[in-house]
């Protein structure tokens, strides 16, 4: 019996049949030809827009963990399927607040390793003083334009803390550190669109709540 056979042959049975050195072998092979598969898409790309949903840049290796028309699927807190020192630009928007510390510090070092020496990732992530801010002055309405519409101040900030698979919000100086921390330099905070590069300029695509919107560049 050959290695595919073999794999669709656990599939079919399930996992609840499978013992569990198969299940490890098949989550391992499965994980492999994802890698495979990316990297062939990803390959020729200079410029990587990270987490993308279904917001597609033109131009751009466009990836997310879903599958969607024009997307590559791929998880972004593995390995990236891409070579060091070989691409441009990243762009990411609303992302790494998704993911815990370690998982993004793990991420941000992996755009540091793929991108080339002065190569450019460019980030938007809510910004944690902005909701303190309206916490304080008891504005419930600076999100309800985007579907968000808390009762009261204390739910506003529990539920912008936790709420959408939100793991951790920075302030401009906790992503500093982190940004330089991932062996990044000349971290700069930018307005929202706006960019003294052509490829980042106009990128963002959801409406403007006060977030962190970061350039930083590879030494």
């Amino acid at each position: 019996m050959n290695k595919d056979t073999y794999l669709r042959g656990i599939k079919r049975l399930g996992t609840s049949c499978a013992p569990p050195a198969c299940l490890s072998f098949y989550k391992h092979m499965r994980s492999r030809r994802e890698f495979q598969s990316a990297k062939r898409k990803i390959k020729g790309h200079t410029r990587l827009h990270l987490a993308c949903g279904n917001h597609i840049l033109t131009g751009w290796a466009n990836i997310d963990l879903l599958p969607h028309k024009g997307v590559i699927s791929y998880d972004l807190t593995r390995s990236f399927p891409v070579g060091s020192a070989t691409i441009q630009f990243i762009f990411t928007e609303h992302f790494i607040e998704h993911l815990s510390y370690e998982d993004c510090h793990r991420f941000l070092s992996e755009c540091q390793r793929v991108l080339v020496p002065g190569g450019v990732i460019r980030l938007s992530t809510p910004d944690l003083r902005k909701l303190i801010n309206e916490y304080l002055a008891e504005n419930l309405t600076t999100w309800t334009d985007v579907g968000f519409a808390p009762a009261t101040p204390c739910r506003m900030m529990n539920e912008g803390m936790r709420l959408w698979g939100h793991q951790f919000l920075y302030d401009v100086k906790e992503l500093e550190n982190i940004l330089s921390e991932s062996g990044f330099g000349k971290i700069t905070q930018l307005p929202w669109r706006e960019s003294g590069y052509a490829e980042l300029m106009h990128l963002e695509c959801r409406p403007y709540h006060g977030e962190l919107i970061i350039e930083a560049i590879k030494g």
